[in-house]
């Protein structure tokens, strides 16, 4: 049997799948990071290359067995860095064997979330963006800039918004509330020297205390609240620049991402924030990212058989 692989990589962990020609897939599997911004291309690299091997060997195969190879990296928006990693990738696999292709974690996820048909996928996990393919198959983008000027919406903005209302109890300047009487105990703040301490924490990770302000808010604490509020708005600008962008009087769109695919206060906002957008039609995703790179990689086999 001949195989598609498609792979997701991302800071934490990386998933990939063997399908059929068809897109069926076969054998789903994951493994190590394979964000290069991080981790290095050599380490990302060898990461990825490991899972592939490690899945051919449970399928008692080999690469000459597989067709075409689609990885959706995070930090590979950019074409310098996924050439980069591309490189490092063929330097570790065997030689003669080139049919790979590398895409940012985004754009599979886009493919993936609404099956390879136009749309756009919003993506609000640690940081966020907003891809969309309009009828043309054009690719246009919003956000996804970086936490350091952007990421609006996402679980590091709202962390180091839950953060700063935190530090400004312990200064005086905001009333305390609830959610500062909680996050002292679960944080074990009992000073702004603790604070301090917390968030220079070589291991500590703003975007994790999301999940702490959408448990308060979920709690109806009105500061909670009203971070969640200020956040989902600068997804909803998100939502209509990539609308404004595309040009559609009427668009799907999918979300994704741990904030907004389970059901909390967030997710609920965002879903009634988007109901009341004139020509935007919310929609479950269709398959992981994963998937989208398998659909990627079809198209390409495709095109390669039309042009052949």
């Amino acid at each position: 049997m001949k195989y598609i692989v498609g792979l997701d990589g991302g800071g934490t962990k990386t998933k990939c799948v063997f399908a059929d020609e068809s897109g069926k897939p076969v054998l789903e599997l994951s493994g190590g990071p394979a964000n290069f911004l991080s981790i290095g291309n050599d380490k990302a690299a060898a990461n990825i290359v490991s899972l592939i091997k490690s899945g051919l060997t449970k399928l008692d195969s080999s690469f000459d067995d597989i067709l075409i190879i689609m990885a959706g990296i995070s930090g590979a928006g950019r074409k310098f860095h996924a050439d980069m990693l591309k490189e490092s990738l063929l330097k570790k696999m065997p030689e003669g064997f080139t049919n790979v292709f590398v895409e940012s974690d985004a754009r599979v996820a886009l493919e993936g979330a609404l099956g390879g048909e136009p749309g756009a996928v919003l993506i609000a996990g640690t940081g966020s963006v907003i891809f969309g393919k309009d009828k043309s198959g054009k690719i246009h983008r919003a956000g996804g800039f970086g936490r350091v000027i952007g990421d609006e919406g996402s679980g590091y903005s709202i962390g180091v918004k839950t953060l700063r209302t935190i530090a400004g109890m312990l200064d005086g300047g905001v009333q305390p509330d609830e959610m500062f009487d909680q996050f002292k105990t679960i944080f074990h703040i009992n000073s702004e020297d603790d604070l301090i301490s917390l968030i220079h924490n070589p291991g500590f990770d703003a975007a994790s205390i999301a999940i702490f302000t959408i448990r308060c808010a979920d709690d109806g604490i009105i500061n909670a609240k009203q971070i969640l509020d200020d956040e989902a708005a600068e997804l909803i600008k998100l939502v209509k620049t990539i609308k404004g962008k595309m040009k559609e009087d009427a668009l799907k769109l999918a979300m994704i991402g741990s904030l907004v695919e389970n059901d909390n206060y967030y997710s609920r906002l965002m879903k009634e924030k988007i109901s009341v957008l004139k020509g935007i039609e919310l929609t479950k995703r269709k398959q992981p990212p994963e998937m989208g790179a398998v659909i990627m990689a079809q198209n390409l086999l495709s095109l390669d058989t039309k042009s052949g």
